[in-house]
């Protein structure tokens, strides 16, 4: 896992690093984002180019780390992680000193779960745990909207997003584990370049 981390580290500090001074109107920016939903969490890398001032491209790197606790109607236990990205579109909308962002994206998340459950044998028999482990591979469309605003005196802004989607599990390696809709919560850092 830590050579991992060193990657998203790295890719974070090459895009720092070739920043240039703020435009009027930004043309690319890139950044750090951290989404919470309610069985995990994802850490992101993140470029977005700007066609004009009202739509963009968002593209994003990163992991995806899940503790399902009691969410699973599959299984007692999941969790994993995985390694990923989206790419989606955004439409901006000036509203005051900041702008409103509506969004479409789509992740794609390569997984690996440890996944825990019980299975009796037979009807009087004894209630068994049993556990494995499942590759598999999810794409998840969602939905976003949220607010921007930026920094003042710097190249940068702060936003926040809500999103809605659903996990779908395309590829299973293994016993099958939970998918369905999902809610997020996401904080981003972009600097203008």
């Amino acid at each position: 896992m830590l050579p991992k981390q060193f990657l998203f580290l790295g890719l974070f500090w090459v895009c720092v690093t070739t920043t240039s001074q703020q435009n009027a109107t930004p043309s690319n920016q890139v950044g750090l984002s951290a989404q919470v939903y309610p069985a995990g969490f994802i850490p992101t890398v993140n470029y977005e180019h700007f066609f004009n001032g009202k739509g963009s491209v968002v593209f994003r790197l990163g992991f995806n780390f899940t503790d399902r606790q009691d969410f699973s109607d599959v299984n007692l236990t999941e969790e994993g992680e995985g390694f990923g990205g989206s790419f989606g579109y955004r439409k901006h909308f000036p509203v005051g000193k900041g702008r409103i962002v509506v969004g479409l994206n789509t992740d794609i998340w390569s997984m690996e779960i440890d996944w825990t459950d019980e299975v009796q044998e037979s009807p009087s028999g004894p209630i068994a745990p049993i556990s494995g482990n499942t590759n598999i591979l999810v794409v998840q469309p969602w939905l976003e909207g949220g607010y921007f605003l930026p920094i003042k005196n710097t190249k940068s802004s702060f936003g926040a997003t809500l999103g809605f989607g659903r996990e779908i599990n395309v590829i299973t390696d293994g016993e099958e584990v939970a998918q369905g809709f999902i809610g997020s919560v996401s904080v981003q850092y972009l600097i203008s370049i």
